[in-house]
């Protein structure tokens, strides 16, 4: 779409949520408008404020603005990498996509696999941005924008929002002042998102986020909304009871799948779709959700972000639980005796030891851990598993670490890295490869905004967190549903792996084939221990399900 001239043109993917007051202050302001589109927002907006447009908009969104009058190209990705971006040069051609599908189909050939991309994924389970898993393909992290000139000149990217948490002080509001607050902040955040003249509906695992969305919908719509979700026949794994009573206490349908062992069966198309690898088994019914879904509304809301924004991981606790511990035995011992002596003997076991906080990350984030990735790799290409992460060194160090306390600290460092590139890569590409667009209420800027001064009490309590969403529930369903153990959206991955199983098969199948790149950057030997270990155990698919996911996605080809 572009302007009146024709010399601002954007191409754009996403939503902008508050582009109608957007678009009367523009009015107001001389510019003509010929849609309603919240597209040609961007572009009289561009026009008006230039690359600062990009701080009026709320919203998700990936977007290129072509100006010709500057002979420039600026290309921007939203505050919280809602939408992804990637960029890059292949020979002469400069380019850019929503997708590294699109890329990989377009070049083919000429893309060479990253080895340091692979042992990213190896390690965290995804790639994260800038990195890819192809060289000279770079994905534009969150919060940022890009500029080059038409001739083919480029700067380097330029944050434009840092999602950092902080400074935390105690609150002047009290406890119920503040949930009073949380509940009007996600009450407008959800209205915002509802804007759309399509049928909506909402994900709904019965988990404390997306059932917080699902109450403030009910409420705003009046009841008239269709909820979604997956179960399985492992009830381990299934939260659908608690689907079905989210849902029978706020009066809306419940639409449902069960999803079965042969849902394997999908994997190739899943794994392609993801233009690189990405190891989240939860992926697998994310995509039957997605697919579910779209056969009812084109549009849903999702509780995506609410773990990172109000502090919903029991692995918060780590950190802060471990390096507490150290601080009250030091007290104690300070008082009863040989106090220095004792304490070298404690911080010498690895019980006692306090965790750093990149430490504590490092270890936390490890999909297979660095002895195993090095055991993996044939010597020849062992070089790359040093490579530090980008994305976790920027996350470790954005703003004033400092100063917060190590719930805030992994927060932040989820938001800068697991947020973006595992939660909503996974529910972008599912959702969009079935034509379903997903909306995120709790990963929004005035959600945020809130949420990253709150101090801890109003975050994490006694090793517990969600505070506030819990208390917002409690009176409607009970402390029994709010206070239960947290459950992942994981499939059976431990018995689906089993030998027999089709999941194994697949992976048995890959590995067979001579032409399998996994052979040319792995010893085979190390692979089959993995897989020993695993029948021994049942408990190594955790190593599994990645060289499973890495050569399907390497069979492909370019």
């Amino acid at each position: 779409m572009g302007n009146e001239d024709g010399q601002v043109q954007v191409s754009f993917n996403g939503e902008v949520y508050n582009f109608d007051e957007l678009r009367r202050e523009l009015i107001a302001l001389g510019h003509r408008f010929v849609t309603q589109s919240d597209t040609e927002v961007i572009v009289h907006g561009y026009e008006q404020w230039g690359t600062g447009v990009v701080n009026r908009l709320r919203g998700m969104f990936a977007f290129a603005i072509a100006d010709f009058t500057k002979q420039r190209l600026l290309l921007a990705r939203d505050p919280f990498g809602i939408k992804p971006l990637f960029y890059g040069m292949v020979g002469s051609s400069w380019f850019f996509a929503s997708e590294l599908a699109a890329i990989r189909r377009v070049f083919g050939q000429d893309l060479e696999v990253s080895k340091a991309g692979v042992n990213d994924f190896l390690r965290f389970g995804y790639v994260a941005a800038p990195r890819t898993v192809f060289e000279n393909v770079e994905e534009l992290p969150p919060g940022h924008s890009i500029e080059l000139a038409l001739d083919g000149a480029i700067d380097r990217p330029t944050r434009y929002h840092a999602a950092t948490f902080g400074p935390i002080d105690e609150s002047p509001l009290s406890d119920e002042d503040t949930l009073a607050e949380f509940d009007r902040v996600v009450s407008d955040s959800v209205e915002a998102h509802l804007v759309s003249d399509v049928p909506f509906g909402v994900f709904l695992s019965g988990g404390i986020d997306s059932t917080l969305i699902a109450m403030h919908m009910a409420r705003l719509l009046g009841g008239r909304v269709k909820a979604f979700t997956i179960g399985f026949d492992e009830a381990a794994y299934s939260e659908l009871r608690y689907a079905r009573q989210a849902a029978d206490a706020l009066g809306i349908e419940l639409i449902y799948d069960v999803i079965r062992e042969d849902a394997v069966d999908v994997l190739p198309q899943l794994i392609r779709a993801y233009g690189q690898p990405y190891a989240d088994s939860s992926a697998l019914p994310t995509w039957q959700l997605s697919r579910l879904a779209r056969e009812h509304v084109p549009m849903v809301l999702s509780g995506d972000g609410g773990d990172e924004t109000f502090a919903g991981y029991n692995r918060y606790d780590l950190l802060a639980r471990r390096n507490r511990r150290m601080s009250l035995l030091s007290q104690v011992i300070r008082r009863q005796g040989d106090w220095p002596l004792i304490l070298r003997l404690l911080h010498a076991s690895p019980l006692g030891k306090s965790l750093s906080r990149p430490t504590a990350a490092a270890t936390l984030v490890n999909y297979l851990p660095a002895g195993m990735r090095r055991s993996l790799w044939r010597p020849e290409h062992r070089e790359s598993i040093g490579d530090p992460a980008p994305a976790f060194e920027a996350a470790c160090s954005a703003g004033t670490p400092d100063a917060l306390d190590d719930v805030a600290w992994y927060q932040q460092v989820d938001y800068g890295t697991y947020l973006p590139f595992d939660i909503l890569a996974k529910v972008d590409i599912a959702s969009m490869q079935h034509g379903l667009e997903v909306r995120t209420p709790l990963i929004d800027r005035a959600v945020f905004d809130f949420a990253r001064r709150l101090p801890l009490r109003q975050r994490w309590r006694d090793g517990v967190g969600k505070v506030l969403p819990k208390r917002s529930l409690g009176e409607t369903f009970g402390q029994a549903f709010v206070h239960r153990k947290k459950m992942g959206f994981s499939i059976p991955r431990d018995e689906w792996m089993k030998r027999g199983r089709p999941m194994r098969e697949m992976l048995e199948d890959a590995l067979a084939s001579p032409a399998c790149p996994l052979h040319d950057w792995f010893e085979l030997k190390a692979i089959r221990r993995l897989m020993r270990m695993h029948d021994m155990t049942g408990k190594f698919s955790t190593a599994a399900w990645p060289l499973l996911v890495l050569a399907v996605w390497a069979g492909e080809g370019p």
